[in-house]
């Protein structure tokens, strides 16, 4: 049941997505209807929804960042609305079909988030909904080592509230 669970849970991320990507501010009604559905299927609702408080401003602040350094540019200044539904259901995957990340050391994790995650903002680029302010091969490392550090200080976070969220 678990792993349906995460397969559902990680479907539900894709559709919230490609929505961003593909209807970018017309997006946001819909995506918040599956970010809704993501939530009502939480295993761990109350951890879940303070992380998205704790992490969410953390995300955008990492977002804004990168905005002001040059690394990339929204069509808004500084970043969409639907930037930010994107990154609640990204949180949503963290203690389901993304749990494995929990379970790496922070350097590990830190390593496996600057490899992937820049992917996931060229292909933003491609879809023409952000463009890079320099060349892939200097993008790639210096976004990855900044969203490294935010996601592997929210994992770090995650597992704290799951050790209060327990008491």
């Amino acid at each position: 049941m678990m792993r349906l669970h995460s397969l559902i849970n990680f479907a539900l991320f894709q559709v919230v997505w490609f929505m961003c990507l593909l209807l970018e501010q017309h997006a946001i009604v819909y995506s918040a209807v599956v970010i809704a559905l993501m939530f009502y299927l939480s295993a761990q609702k109350k951890q879940d929804a303070l992380l998205v408080l704790k992490a969410l401003p953390l995300a955008l602040l990492c977002e804004f960042i990168a905005v002001q350094l040059g690394l990339f540019e929204f069509k808004v200044d500084p970043f969409p609305l639907w930037l930010v539904f994107l990154w609640i259901a990204l949180v949503l995957c963290i203690n389901t079909s993304m749990s494995f990340l929990t379970k790496l050391k922070p350097w590990q994790a830190f390593c496996v988030c600057l490899l992937f995650a820049p992917g996931s903002y060229w292909a933003g680029s491609r879809f023409e909904v952000l463009e890079l302010g320099m060349p892939l091969w200097q993008f790639w490392p210096l976004y990855g080592a900044l969203w490294a550090a935010t996601f592997t200080f929210i994992l770090f976070l995650n597992g704290k509230i799951g050790e209060f969220v327990k008491q």
